[in-house]
């Protein structure tokens, strides 16, 4: 088994207040995602970037494919670990499903790709985070089911709010429809890693849950 490594990017020393809480929350993550999910071969960069962190939390995440993590910190916020350590569950979910179906390629696959990864955090933290839960509206959830399959979408529209949609209604959406299946099939995110996107959406779609 390769190993998974963390990396902090602090030559310039502004990190220094948050190493012990990343060390703290890397070894609170890897763990379960070592044991749930069989993670491994995986490098995590952590860096000082402000612009690329959730506000709320002062930590963002992006998943490069199958083997990086890179986790952005915004050290002028007062940083929890447990919001670093969430991060880093929701990425590491993302590492594995690239190893089979895929994180990208379509809104429909993306949607399955956040909504499981949001599922992991709850079966690891034992909630979701708070943007599985925005509220989103009928002639939305209409919208995006409308090109679900399509080759080509605007990220931005559907999971940052521009365009006319809700900030994080993809997240939203996402985590509805995966939440959906995990429901009927009686299976955790953990279990799901490799279940194709299509399938998760028309089942989502055919239950009342997937028109939250």
């Amino acid at each position: 088994m390769r190993p998974v490594n963390l990396f902090i990017a602090n030559a310039g020393g502004t990190l220094d207040a948050l190493v012990d809480a990343t060390n703290e929350a890397f070894q609170a993550a890897v763990t379960p995602a070592q044991q749930l999910l069989g993670v491994e071969g995986v490098d995590v960069l952590v860096i000082d970037a402000p612009d690329d962190a959730i506000p709320e939390w002062g930590v963002g995440g992006y998943t490069y494919g199958p083997h990086a993590i890179l986790v952005a910190l915004d050290p002028a916020q007062t940083v929890d670990s447990h919001h670093i350590e969430r991060t880093l569950v929701h990425e590491f979910h993302h590492t594995m499903r690239w190893r089979g179906q895929g994180c990208g390629g379509s809104l429909g696959q993306m949607l399955v790709s956040e909504g499981m990864a949001q599922l992991f955090e709850e079966e690891v933290l034992g909630e979701a985070p708070f943007f599985s839960r925005v509220s989103i509206t009928d002639d939305e959830i209409a919208a995006a089911r409308a090109v679900l399959y399509e080759p080509e979408f605007n990220q931005k529209k559907w999971f940052f709010g521009a365009d006319g949609i809700t900030f994080s209604f993809g997240y939203t959406y996402g985590y509805r429809l995966c939440k959906t299946y995990a429901d009927v099939t009686g299976k955790p995110a953990s279990e799901l890693i490799g279940v194709p996107s299509r399938e998760v959406l028309e089942l989502g779609i055919q239950e009342k849950y997937g028109f939250w």
